[in-house]
């Protein structure tokens, strides 16, 4: 019996960054306000670090200040980028050897790995936070209030039909169904006090980003 993969592949979608800003609306909005935030807690000495950096244009747009490296990881490399260091790899794996960290960034990559990963990645969040780090995540939620979450994503995907099809929009969500994993609101507010104090800083649907300190 052949076993097809039907699994979402950022690799495999053309024109990613436009494909995302596509499908997250206001997606741009969190991008200028996550790079306001790492811009500001970037130090000289320390590194940001983005996990999952997909084509590294959030790194791209950053103004790199002097003695303060800038990197990527991710384990596909679809960089468009290269004005930043970048490890191919695991990022749970990865995380381990890190320090010295200002920011760690993590847009909407949490929600991909498995549940031991991601229990592994946020003891190793805490621990940079810890140290000093801050950390700017955004994540897609389940709200907790199932007619409210019903409503939401009804509206969301009236505004994904302005640039997908029916088709589109539903072969998505069967590939996402099968490599994806959202947290409750109220369950993803308490994995991030574990790792700092959480300030919600946007919102769109049901996207969320916050700044962890």
């Amino acid at each position: 019996m052949s076993f097809t993969d039907n699994r979402f592949k950022f690799e495999d979608v053309d024109q990613f960054d436009r494909h995302i800003r596509l499908s997250i609306p206001s997606y741009e909005v969190l991008a200028c306000i996550f790079k306001g935030f790492a811009d500001h807690f970037a130090y000289k000495g320390g590194e940001v670090i983005d996990i999952g950096c997909s084509t590294g244009s959030f790194l791209h747009s950053l103004n790199k200040k002097e003695g303060c490296a800038y990197t990527g990881i991710d384990d596909t490399d679809i960089r468009a980028y290269t004005d930043f260091g970048f490890i191919k790899g695991n990022a749970v794996n990865e995380l381990e050897h890190v320090h010295d960290v200002s920011v760690v960034v993590s847009m909407f990559f949490l929600q991909f790995l498995g549940m031991k990963e991601r229990i592994l990645i946020m003891e190793d969040l805490r621990r940079l936070v810890v140290e000093g780090a801050v950390l700017l995540i955004a994540e897609k939620i389940e709200i907790d209030d199932s007619k409210i979450q019903n409503l939401v994503h009804r509206m969301h995907v009236q505004e994904k039909r302005k640039h997908f099809t029916d088709t589109e929009i539903l072969d998505k969500d069967e590939q996402l169904a099968n490599c994806m994993s959202c947290k409750s609101e109220i369950s993803l507010e308490n994995e991030l006090k574990h790792v700092g104090d959480i300030t919600r800083v946007w919102q769109s649907f049901n996207f969320v980003g916050y700044v962890v300190r």
